[in-house]
Protein backbone atom coordinates (compact mmCIF):
# COMPACT_ATOMS: atom_id res chain seq x y z
CA UNK A 1 0.00 0.00 0.00
CA UNK A 2 1.08 3.55 -0.68
CA UNK A 3 1.73 6.25 1.46
CA UNK A 4 -1.02 8.01 -0.95
CA UNK A 5 -3.47 5.10 -0.21
CA UNK A 6 -2.66 4.52 3.17
CA UNK A 7 -3.63 7.98 4.20
CA UNK A 8 -7.26 7.93 1.94
CA UNK A 9 -6.37 10.39 -1.05
CA UNK A 10 -8.19 7.33 -3.30
CA UNK A 11 -11.54 9.14 -2.00
CA UNK A 12 -9.90 12.65 -2.86
CA UNK A 13 -11.41 13.73 -6.28
CA UNK A 14 -10.00 15.94 -8.85
CA UNK A 15 -7.87 18.61 -8.42
CA UNK A 16 -7.43 17.75 -4.84
CA UNK A 17 -6.28 14.38 -5.62
CA UNK A 18 -3.38 15.67 -7.69
CA UNK A 19 -2.35 18.09 -5.47
CA UNK A 20 -2.11 15.72 -2.67
CA UNK A 21 -0.02 13.74 -4.49
CA UNK A 22 1.81 16.47 -5.84
CA UNK A 23 2.72 18.05 -2.01
CA UNK A 24 3.68 14.34 -0.49
CA UNK A 25 5.85 13.16 -3.25
CA UNK A 26 7.65 16.34 -3.09
CA UNK A 27 7.66 16.53 0.72
CA UNK A 28 9.19 12.98 0.52
CA UNK A 29 12.42 14.39 -1.65
CA UNK A 30 12.53 17.65 0.54
CA UNK A 31 15.87 18.48 2.40
CA UNK A 32 15.29 21.84 3.27
CA UNK A 33 13.32 21.50 6.85
CA UNK A 34 11.66 24.62 6.38
CA UNK A 35 10.12 23.86 3.42
CA UNK A 36 9.25 20.37 4.48
CA UNK A 37 7.51 22.27 7.25
CA UNK A 38 5.49 24.16 4.28
CA UNK A 39 4.55 21.30 2.63
CA UNK A 40 3.42 18.98 6.08
CA UNK A 41 1.36 21.92 6.94
CA UNK A 42 -0.91 22.16 3.52
CA UNK A 43 -1.06 18.60 3.62
CA UNK A 44 -2.41 18.60 6.74
CA UNK A 45 -4.73 20.95 6.11
CA UNK A 46 -6.20 19.14 3.07
CA UNK A 47 -6.06 16.37 5.61
CA UNK A 48 -8.21 18.66 8.33
CA UNK A 49 -10.47 19.83 5.26
CA UNK A 50 -11.29 16.22 3.92
CA UNK A 51 -11.99 14.89 7.71
CA UNK A 52 -14.41 17.77 7.98
CA UNK A 53 -16.27 17.18 5.04
CA UNK A 54 -16.59 13.55 5.74
CA UNK A 55 -17.66 14.13 9.13
CA UNK A 56 -20.39 16.16 7.42
CA UNK A 57 -21.37 13.47 5.22
CA UNK A 58 -21.83 10.83 7.93
CA UNK A 59 -24.14 13.09 9.72
CA UNK A 60 -25.96 13.63 7.17
CA UNK A 61 -26.24 10.60 6.50
CA UNK A 62 -27.30 9.38 10.29
CA UNK A 63 -29.76 12.46 10.13
CA UNK A 64 -31.19 11.22 6.92
CA UNK A 65 -31.57 7.17 8.02
CA UNK A 66 -33.63 8.14 11.29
Amino acid sequence: MSLIQHFGATTMQGENLERWQKLCAEAAGEQDPERLMQLVQEIDRMLSEKEQRLKGTLQTQKHGAA
